[in-house]
C-alpha cells in the first residue's frame, strides 16, 4: 500500500514537472516570437500539441486555454506595436482557435488509436489495473500465503530428478525455439505499435495545426474583412498570402517534431 502511494505521488510529481516545463516554453514562445526572415512560426502551439498526444483531455484543454490567454496578453504588451495587433486582441481570433487545437489534436489522436491500435493491431489501450487492498493486514496475510506456496514450489524443484533422456533434450530444444520465436514476434509487434503510434501522432498534430490556422483565418475575415490596418487592407487575398507560407512550414515542422517528443515522454514514463 505504501509503495503504491509512493508511485502515485511520483507520477503526479512527474506530471506537474512536465506541465511546468511546457507552460514555461509556451510563455517564452508567446513573448519572444521566432522569426526566419518574413516567416514567423507559431512555436507557442507546440507544447499544447505535445501534451495532447500524451495526456488526458482535461490537461490538454487546460494547456490550450493557458496558451490562448498568455498569447492574448502578449498582444496587449510586447506585441502591441504590431500592425496586426488589433486582429489578435480579439479573443475569438486569439484564444478560441488555441483551445480548439487541444480539442482536435486530442480527440483525433484518441480516434486514430482506437482504429489503428485497438482494432487493427488488437492492442488493449486500457490494461486492467491491479487491485490494491486497503487493509494492510490483509495484504500481509496474502503475501505470507504466497511466500509459503513459492517455498513449496522451490522445494519441489530441488527434489531429486531422473536424468534427462535424449527425447527430453529434443523437447527442451523445441521449447527454446518456440520461446525465441515468441520473443521475436513480441518485438516485431512492439516495433509495429511504435511505428503506428508515430503515424497517429503525426496525423493528429497536423490536424491540430490546420485547426488553428483555419479558425484564425475564419474569425479574422468575419471581424476584419475589408478593414484597413495602417497601410494594409484585410481581405481574402491578404489572408491567403499571410497564412500560406507559415501554414505549410508549421504543418510539416510540427508534425515531424511532435511524434518523437511524445514517444520520448512515454518512454521516460513522465505520464
Amino acid at each position: 500500500m505504501a509503495k503504491s502511494t509512493a508511485r502515485n505521488k511520483m507520477g503526479r510529481t512527474k506530471l506537474i514537472a512536465l506541465l511546468a516545463l511546457m507552460l514555461a516554453l509556451t510563455i517564452i514562445f508567446c513573448f519572444v516570437p521566432i522569426q526566419f526572415g518574413p516567416i514567423t512560426l507559431a512555436l507557442m502551439i507546440l507544447p499544447t500539441l505535445i501534451l495532447a498526444q500524451v495526456c488526458d483531455f482535461k490537461i490538454s484543454l487546460f494547456m490550450g486555454l493557458m496558451m490562448g490567454l498568455i498569447n492574448y496578453i502578449a498582444w496587449f504588451t510586447t506585441k502591441a506595436a504590431s500592425p496586426i495587433a488589433p486582429i489578435f486582441q480579439n479573443p475569438l481570433v486569439c484564444i478560441l482557435p488555441r483551445v480548439l487545437i487541444a480539442v482536435v489534436a486530442y480527440w483525433s489522436r484518441i480516434g486514430l488509436e482506437k482504429l489503428l491500435l485497438e482494432k487493427w493491431l488488437g492492442i488493449n489501450l486500457k490494461p486492467e489495473k491491479a487491485v490494491v487492498e486497503e487493509d494492510d493486514e490483509e495484504v500481509e496475510v496474502q503475501n505470507d500465503e504466497i511466500d509459503v506456496v513459492i517455498t513449496e514450489e522451490v522445494v519441489e524443484d530441488f527434489a531429486p530428478q531422473e536424468e534427462m533422456t535424449a527425447t527430453d533434450d529434443v523437447i527442451a530444444d523445441d521449447e527454446v525455439e518456440e520461446t525465441e520465436l515468441t520473443d521475436k514476434e513480441k518485438k516485431a509487434k512492439k516495433a509495429k505499435e511504435i511505428a503506428v503510434r508515430q503515424v497517429v501522432h503525426l496525423v493528429s498534430t497536423a490536424l491540430g495545426v490546420i485547426t488553428n490556422t483555419v479558425f484564425v483565418a475564419i474569425f479574422t475575415l468575419i471581424f476584419f474583412n475589408n478593414t484597413s490596418l495602417g497601410n494594409t487592407i484585410i481581405n481574402v487575398e491578404y489572408i491567403l498570402a499571410w497564412f500560406s507560407l507559415n501554414f505549410g512550414i508549421e504543418v510539416v515542422a510540427f508534425s515531424l517534431i511532435t511524434p518523437p517528443i511524445a514517444t520520448a515522454i512515454r518512454a521516460a514514463k513522465l505520464v
